[in-house]
């Protein structure tokens, strides 16, 4: 009878230390996940990173990267984009974690180019966005500014760099405006304050023209040589001449008749 009561005793201690054994797995606990993102520095390229610190559940711990595969805690050289990891314990239960790596936009040199026209040089501005701020200039020219002032007919290339080194390079060709003059069809000399003086676009820029102005007789009742300072519709001895068609010719060169001209006619309406 002894002996029977000693067998059963055995066999208690023995399904004690069964359910003291498997205890840890009925208490697992979720997984806490660390996370270390550096996200990529130039636009495009893979040089982002993910690093996690894994606890809770049971060491040790397996790895399990998408899309790439890894199966490390820590997976690199990544471009921009969307990365899951599935993290398994000792005791296969295992969670999914998802990760983001970004990277900054295109830099962009937003330029604003002004060609030269007649002795006007041009001008190009640079207003870049994207990558990371501040920018510094490599200009062909040796410029290192935003701006490039005075500029005259010619290709142009300029090295924009980021703060995180990354650079983009742009290219642009200024080509020189025609300078044409353009002449008012008829002026007002009445007077008024109002549309007193004829006026000629443009022929600021021709400090040699030559102006002369014919009425429908051939007879010349103007000329000017130099700057042109608008005609108040007075002949040479100072007097109004009469509300009429007149015909001019426009020199830009008051030495080189081959240059460049302007013909046309004006009216004259008081």
């Amino acid at each position: 009878m002894n002996a029977t009561i000693t067998i059963k005793k055995f066999f208690r201690n023995i399904a004690a230390c069964v359910v003291l054994s498997i205890s840890p797995i009925l208490t697992f606990s979720q997984f806490t996940i660390t996370q270390s993102i550096s996200n990529v520095l130039c636009s495009g390229d893979t040089t982002g990173s993910i690093s996690v610190n894994v606890s809770g559940g049971l060491l040790p711990y397996t790895y399990q990267w998408l899309p790439d595969g890894q199966t490390t805690p820590s997976i690199s050289f990544l471009g921009a984009g969307t990365y899951s990891l599935i993290v398994t314990d000792n005791a296969l239960k295992d969670s999914t974690f998802v990760f983001q790596v970004l990277e900054p936009l295109p830099i962009d040199d937003g330029e604003q180019i002004s060609s030269p026209f007649c002795t006007n040089n041009g001008n190009i501005v640079l207003l870049p966005a994207g990558g990371t701020n501040p920018y510094s200039f490599a200009w062909s020219t040796g410029h290192t500014t935003q701006v490039v002032a005075q500029a005259v007919a010619g290709a142009y290339s300029v090295i924009i760099t980021d703060a995180n080194n990354c650079s983009a390079s742009f290219a642009y060709t200024l080509e020189e405006e025609g300078c044409f003059v353009k002449a008012d069809p008829y002026f007002t000399p009445n007077g008024d304050g109002f549309n007193d003086t004829w006026f000629i676009a443009n022929s600021q820029f021709f400090p040699d023209a030559h102006l002369i102005i014919f009425d429908r007789w051939g007879t010349k009742v103007f000329e000017h040589k130099g700057t042109y300072e608008g005609w108040d519709g007075k002949s040479y001895l100072g007097l109004p001449v009469p509300d009429a068609v007149y015909y001019y010719f426009f020199y830009q060169d008051k030495d080189d008749k081959q240059k460049a001209s302007k013909r046309g006619s004006v009216t004259v309406v008081r």
